[in-house]
């Protein structure tokens, strides 16, 4: 099971920087630019994807704490885990109550071979064709909510179907970004 946290935006306020770069430059380091991570008014969400299943998607209140991704999250129960290494899933109050939980170990700064960064991306685009955007915080949460639940399984399968090509990407840029 792969696991995220995604914030989305009321407006166009999700720190997307337009980058120009001539053909052949898509994953060079210089086109690339990092996003802005401050406070602006949105929703978090965490969620968890599997071949045949998928999480209820769990609203963060606020910001995201070890304290609270164990009280809100971690009761998952069965299969393997995967989470990246955010601060809230590396501390010592998680690893604690992870220690009965089968991880699979993932390296640090990899979001583009986890599939669930994919399901992020269509939630986005589902949002940014949605006849109404929304303008409220409850409005946007119900959209999110909306999105999740109508992303298809057989996408989600495959996203998990096309984990080895990514793995093989990540391999040839040695640990770069893969365009996943």
């Amino acid at each position: 099971m792969f696991s995220d946290e995604s914030r989305f935006f009321l407006g166009d306020s999700d720190g997307h920087v337009l980058v120009r770069r001539r053909p052949g430059e898509r994953l060079q380091p210089a086109c690339l630019r990092p996003r802005y991570t401050g406070p602006t008014s949105g929703v978090m969400v965490w969620g968890a994807i599997s071949y045949d299943s998928r999480s209820t998607l769990v609203v963060i209140p606020r910001t995201l704490t070890a304290n609270l991704y164990v009280r809100l999250v971690i009761p998952f129960k069965g299969g393997v885990f995967q989470q990246d290494n955010a601060c809230p899933h590396t501390a010592v109050v998680t690893q604690h109550a992870l220690q009965s939980v089968n991880m699979l170990p993932w390296p640090a700064r990899s979001p583009d071979i986890s599939p669930i960064e994919r399901v992020w991306d269509i939630i986005g685009r589902h949002l940014q064709r949605h006849p109404h955007s929304a303008l409220t915080v409850p409005v946007l949460n119900d959209q999110v909510q909306q999105a999740w639940n109508s992303i298809p399984q057989t996408d989600i399968r495959h996203l998990y179907d096309t984990m080895q090509a990514r793995l093989h990407a990540c391999i040839q840029n040695s640990g770069g970004y893969t365009g996943y």
